[in-house]
């Protein structure tokens, strides 16, 4: 072990001399503009306790083996995983540990990276692969949305049929997040440090902390510590904001997934699972209601020169009868029009460039009683899939084994304490309530909404009714709830078991 830590540290100190004069971009990120010189700095297993996780990673010498990545890349989350440049130090760290697992174990990786929007294409790419029994990548990573379609297909192992070659004990993966999602035991989606998209899926609220400021109001900070950070207030500080006639509105988002967010931060399950990971879906059918009813005001009056800016979803009548024109991009929020801006932290990054002052918290409680906050992971965050056509699944969970596991050492403090708190927030507070966010305190957990995952239909029956602000939702829900639901349910189970 000592041996295989000092030739890491070799590997950085040479590292640091190519590169260190790399430029850090602080909007752009290496993508032009003004730069300044930064120092790539790594964490390295600096105690005996640290040094023992790394002492039974897997070992070998696979002759210079290509490793093939198929990866998406997404329109808002870090999804780079074989950086071509290292001006940034995140990429830096990144292009640290690879060049540390190929010397380490004589592999290439190589990255085929598909610009967004790519998952539909990546998708029928991995079917065709699969029925024609071809193997072309070790690891596909994609949205989880159309992962979880091929895994039922068929075109994945099961994370069971592979896992005695890797170590999920490890603190490497996400273990939590994977098992959230099984189906009667199994999932073929791989959730792990070496993709960062799981961070980045994690939803959250912007504030502009001019318009507080300016308007009298208090920043929701406290709100958060004291547990009364509710839709309720949330409602009250946004309906403050817009008040007047000064063009600001309370709430800018993109509806296609703001009321799926709002009820997850509720804690409010739409599918649940039994003790056996069987998909059942919500049989409290007045609070479903009830919370409706709460996020429907955010909807009911939105548009230009009302309250709130929330786009629709794109097969709602609002949508398609031209009231909403396109303002995305965090646009309304970084021209300082709009109190509030939801959405994924990966989103956070294209209001950096605003001339003000901004705060973040968690998306609200549905009552202060409600024990924690929940932050919902969008159901495009990234999941990796081995592919059944894959001829060496072991040498492929050795590789991805130590990806992994020095993603962990090398690359996840940068992404946290650089990337996250001193890029995207300006301020104490903000740090403290990214630890509530990320489920890094008691007071927060992060979860995905299984209907979303799996696309059985019940978030987007409310999405499509919410979006045009439709006063009643409970016949609808109760009108495919024993019909497409519980095909949807049998179909997915069906297809795991």
């Amino acid at each position: 072990m000592k041996k295989k830590l000092s030739l890491l540290l070799a590997i950085l100190m040479l590292v640091s001399v190519a590169f260190g004069a790399t430029s850090c971009n602080k909007d752009g990120e290496g993508e032009g503009g003004e730069t300044t010189e930064a120092t790539v700095v790594t964490t390295l297993a600096g105690d005996e306790d640290d040094a023992k996780l790394y002492e039974d990673l897997p070992t070998g010498d696979f002759g210079g083996y290509v490793f093939n990545i198929l990866n998406g890349q997404s329109n808002y989350a870090k999804t780079t995983l074989v950086p071509v440049e290292t001006q940034d130090s995140l990429n830096a760290a990144m292009f640290n540990r690879n060049k540390f697992v190929e010397q380490e174990l004589n592999v290439k990786i190589v990255e085929d990276s598909r610009p967004h929007p790519a998952y539909k294409t990546i998708q029928e790419e991995v079917r065709l692969l699969n029925s024609s029994n071809d193997f072309a990548y070790d690891i596909i990573y994609n949205e989880l949305g159309y992962q979880t379609a091929l895994a039922q297909e068929g075109a994945y192992f099961a994370t069971d049929e592979y896992e005695m070659y890797l170590d999920f004990s490890k603190p490497w993966w996400l273990t939590d997040a994977m098992d959230s999602i099984k189906i009667d035991g199994r999932t073929c989606e791989l959730f792990g440090e070496f993709h960062l998209m799981f961070y980045e899926s994690i939803w959250a609220a912007a504030f502009n902390q001019k318009i507080f400021t300016e308007k009298k109001m208090d920043f929701p900070y406290d709100l958060v510590r004291s547990g009364d950070w509710t839709i309720g207030a949330f409602k009250e500080l946004a309906a403050q904001a817009s008040a007047g006639d000064d063009g600001i509105y309370g709430v800018f988002t993109d509806g296609n997934y703001f009321s799926t967010a709002m009820i997850a931060s509720t804690g409010f399950e739409l599918i649940s699972q039994d003790e056996t990971d069987i998909l059942i879906p919500y049989e409290n059918d007045e609070l479903l209601v009830s919370i409706y009813e709460a996020l429907l005001p955010f909807y009911a009056s939105n548009g230009d020169g009302m309250d709130n800016w929330i786009m629709p979803n794109g097969e709602s009548d609002a949508k398609l009868n031209g009231s909403f024109t396109d303002n995305k991009e965090g646009q309304l929020f970084l021209r300082g029009r709009a109190a509030f801006f939801t959405d994924a932290i990966g989103a956070m990054q294209r209001i950096r460039a605003a001339d003000f002052d901004y705060g973040i918290v968690p998306l609200p409680k549905y009552e202060s009683g409600q024990e924690t906050y929940v932050s919902n992971v969008f159901r495009a965050a990234a999941s990796g899939g081995i592919p059944v056509t894959s001829p060496d699944v072991e040498r492929t969970c050795t590789i991805l084994e130590n990806l992994t596991a020095y993603s962990y050492q090398m690359v996840k403090k940068e992404y946290y304490e650089v990337v996250v708190q001193a890029r995207t927030v300006r301020d104490n507070d903000s740090i403290e309530m990214l630890d509530i966010i990320f489920g890094n305190s008691e007071n927060g957990v992060v979860k995905f909404e299984l209907d979303a995952v799996y696309g059985i239909g019940i978030s987007s029956c409310i999405n499509l009714n919410i979006s045009d602000a439709a006063p009643e939702v409970k016949s609808q829900l109760d009108s495919i709830k024993g019909t497409s639901v519980k095909t949807n349910i049998d179909n997915v189970i069906k297809a795991y078991k």
